[in-house]
């Protein structure tokens, strides 16, 4: 799957259903990201994203060869070249790293025959953060932390929200087709949170953080209008003019904005 980051959660675009155990490879991953590039254009990446299952040299060097910068985290035991040329361990290149702290290694290194900038990171509790990237290594920490993105929209659609896991179906395109309805699902929820935070803001924990998000926020009051359908049928109509904002609505002129109409 490939998400658009936005406001914290991944916004879910183009995705493939592949019916084996283990991760994608390398010719799945190219093939997803052409179809993404047909619909959007490859103007439209500003970087893509991925964790340490998604590395590999024929991954690394499509990507390079279409001109697609990256934040891409790769394994601990990645063979990288050491500031004399040898390949050794990734990890070894921060052996001395303190824990919380990052650093840009010297010039650009040699992975998998491809000159790449290095950055390192080790947290709080001593697990190594390793990234390649072509270009501005200064930033990538920043923007790999956006990854987790694409977490928060799988929790969404699984136990925080819509339990996609639950379901009994096994047919590659019927799995497909039901990631769209809830992607449709999804993006509505979080709209009508958008829209009901700019009127009532979310009320924050002490630790700086929303009580809950803008999804769990759209989705609960979605879920109040749906259940009561029948006597807010205006506000269900007003709330579907929020995702479709430039197509009329059925009913949609006698409740201009949501929350309007008969309760």
């Amino acid at each position: 799957m490939i998400v658009i980051t936005y406001q914290g959660i991944g916004i879910p675009v183009v995705w493939k259903f592949l019916n084996k155990r283990g991760n994608s490879n390398t010719a799945e991953r190219i093939a997803l990201v052409k179809r993404f590039i047909s619909i959007f254009g490859k103007e439209k990446i500003d970087c893509l994203l991925g964790d340490r299952e998604f590395i590999g040299k024929a991954w690394f060097a499509y990507l390079q060869s279409e001109g697609i910068r990256f934040r891409l985290r790769i394994k601990k035991n990645t063979l990288v070249a050491n500031a004399n040329g040898a390949l050794v361990h990734a990890e070894n290149l921060f052996r001395d790293l303190p824990c919380g702290h990052s650093i840009i290694l010297p010039g650009k290194r040699n992975l998998w025959g491809r000159e790449l900038y290095i950055i390192g990171a080790k947290l709080n509790d001593g697990r190594l953060l390793i990234l390649a990237t072509q270009e501005c290594p200064e930033t990538a920490i920043d923007d790999y932390k956006k990854r987790w993105e694409i977490e928060t929209l799988f929790s969404c659609l699984k136990s925080r929200g819509y339990c996609f896991e639950s379901t009994h179906m096994t047919e590659d395109d019927k799995i497909e087709k039901l990631v769209a309805v809830l992607a449709i699902a999804f993006c509505w929820a979080h709209l009508v949170g958008e829209w009901l935070h700019e009127r009532q803001p979310i009320k924050l924990k002490t630790h700086g953080r929303r009580a809950h998000s803008l999804f769990g926020y759209g989705l609960k009051h979605l879920m109040s209008v749906l259940f009561d359908v029948h006597s807010r049928l205006d506000e269900f109509f007003a709330l579907l003019q929020l995702l479709f904002p430039r197509y009329p609505v059925p009913l949609a002129e006698h409740a201009t904005t949501p929350g309007a109409g008969s309760r």
